[in-house]
């Protein structure tokens, strides 16, 4: 729930889903599971950028309908999982599908945000995120709660931030931030460590997040380690200083 709604300003993201959980109570699964729904009126006033009241409750339900039909979002995954072999593509486009057929055709700009579909181009970053959070060892970002992946199956999570850092340290080629450039991405990562590639995901988005990448700022590029590998440090890079 957190990962769906990680996009936008991190100050509103952790403001909304403080509110969110709040209306969820102490166990959010218990809210979602119980004998009847969580009602809209619990909602009326829970947006989140351009995803409307409405637009929460539908992603509640779809989560509760989720969760009553298979009993976890794991048993899901691997449901969708079953006699596929496309790989994560495939996986992650056949699960969110599930969620989108429970909301139905209303407000449907929403429903392809909140639940996109990896098989059409979208990157999924929000849903890769998600993916590496469940799968990926516990080691203090991450939790290691599902064993359905292994992490050398996982793909980077792609968002402003690696895309950029992607295109200048030449892991794509790719322009868009779409689900070619999230591979791209990986096989990169994947050469260099082929049984967990999305370990590198975090400490390079973090650059960006906090805007430590002064490329911006002509001149201090050279405070950065990366910069020797940084297509886009070149101008105001030198190994001289």
């Amino acid at each position: 729930m957190a990962a769906s709604f990680a996009f936008g300003n991190v100050t509103r993201i952790l403001a909304f889903l403080e509110r969110m959980f709040r209306v969820l109570g102490p166990s959010p699964h218990a809210a979602l599971t119980g004998e009847r729904p969580v009602p809209r009126s619990r909602v009326a006033d829970l947006s989140h950028r351009f995803i409307s009241p409405a637009g929460v409750h539908r992603f509640l339900f779809c989560v509760r309908a989720a969760l009553l039909a298979h009993g976890s979002l794991e048993a899901l995954y691997r449901r969708a999982r079953e006699g596929e072999d496309g790989g994560a593509r495939v996986w992650l486009g056949g699960f969110l599908s599930r969620f989108r057929e429970a909301w139905g055709d209303a407000i449907p700009r929403e429903r392809d945000f909140l639940f996109p579909d990896p098989r059409k181009g979208s990157a999924c970053k929000r849903h890769n995120l998600f993916l590496r959070w469940m799968v990926r060892e516990a080691d203090g970002v991450d939790l290691g709660l599902w064993t359905v992946l292994a992490p050398r199956q996982l793909i980077v999570p792609v968002d402003t931030h690696m895309a950029r850092l992607g295109k200048w340290l030449g892991l794509t080629a790719r322009n868009s931030a779409d689900w070619g450039m999230a591979e791209e991405i990986t096989d990169a990562f994947r050469a260099v460590c082929p049984e967990d590639p999305v370990r590198f995901d975090f400490v390079l988005t973090r650059i960006g997040i906090l805007k430590a990448c002064t490329h911006a700022s002509r001149g201090t590029c050279s405070r950065c380690p990366l910069a020797p590998a940084c297509s886009g440090a070149t101008t105001a890079f030198s190994p001289g200083g």
